[in-house]
């Protein structure tokens, strides 16, 4: 599908956006990245021809389905263009306005991510496999309650919102003939707690310690899950009720604070889930060691 713009204000604004997401991405990069995410072959030939036609319609007036197909597609193709990971792109994506000024919430940021991972790195099959979301028969465990199956040499291995890698037996494993829906783990990008620095930063964390964001400045930044996060001055927890961390008061006032900082998009750790689908013996911190190795060959 081909955009067209009634002029070059936001193909400009956003290929200046993703050279300051991208440091080491030249603008000209950003520039022929845009204009093929966009339809065209070129940036000279997006100049020339972006107005040949009635102007696209905006984000904001898309319907829900349309407007994540929209992301979804302009994810992967500039992360291919880019030769960068398809989750650092989504997450620039509301700040680049290409499209429109639609706010993204966490559903939306949920259902692009996990279509990317289901569009690469773990493919959709029917049947019971790594990569199926499924559910837990037995006495003790939730009847709606949703896991990813993990790839195992015994028994099925799983990760849910609290776990990262349980197990149980393979008949109690049910994966439903209705396809249940792919979900982030609250695992993976809800804060556990926060760091007040010495620098007066604060750095939120999550249940494996690893850092998800760094607000400082009232700016809001996307955080290494490997980066060494040293000289805090107090750390904090959220208070946790009669169940999981990742369940009533903890959680609510982690998304409290989520949304206090304009946090929807998912940090870096989210993007371990993959990894952890495919490999039985790593755990979240060994994952995030992967992702880095990862991104930077990317």
């Amino acid at each position: 599908m081909r955009f067209h713009f009634p002029n070059l204000t936001r193909p400009k604004k956003a290929a200046k956006h993703l050279s300051a997401v991208f440091p080491d991405t030249p603008l000209s990069s950003s520039q022929q990245a845009v204009a093929v995410a966009c339809g065209y072959r070129d940036w000279h030939e997006l100049e020339v021809s972006h107005g040949a036609t009635e102007q696209t319609i905006l984000d904001e007036h898309l319907a829900e389905d349309a407007f994540r197909e929209r992301a979804i597609a302009m994810s992967r193709s500039l992360a291919v263009s880019l030769n960068a990971h398809d989750g650092d792109v989504q997450a620039a994506l509301p700040e680049m306005r290409l499209t429109g000024n639609r706010t993204f919430t966490r559903d939306d940021h949920e259902a692009i991510r996990t279509a990317c991972w289901r569009a690469g790195p773990i493919p959709w099959k029917v049947g019971r496999h790594p990569g199926v979301i499924f559910r837990i028969k037995s006495a003790g465990f939730s009847k709606t309650e949703p896991h990813w199956w993990r790839k195992s040499s015994g028994g099925v291995r799983y990760l849910d919102h609290s776990t990262d890698n349980s197990l149980v037996a393979t008949f109690e494993a049910v994966v439903p003939r209705t396809r249940i829906a792919d979900f982030v783990p609250r695992r993976l990008w809800l804060p556990y707690g926060w760091m007040d620095m010495e620098d007066g930063s604060r750095v939120l964390f999550s249940r494996d310690y690893l850092p998800l964001w760094r607000i400082a400045y009232g700016k809001v930044e996307r955080v290494k899950p490997t980066t060494k996060v040293y000289s805090y001055r107090e750390r904090h927890w959220f208070r946790e009720g009669d169940g999981p961390w990742s369940y009533g008061p903890a959680r609510e006032a982690a998304e409290r604070m989520l949304a206090d900082y304009g946090i929807a998009a998912f940090p870096r750790l989210a993007d371990v889930l993959p990894i952890l689908a495919q490999d039985e013996h790593t755990d979240v911190k060994g994952a995030a060691n992967i992702l880095d190795g990862m991104r930077k060959l990317v």
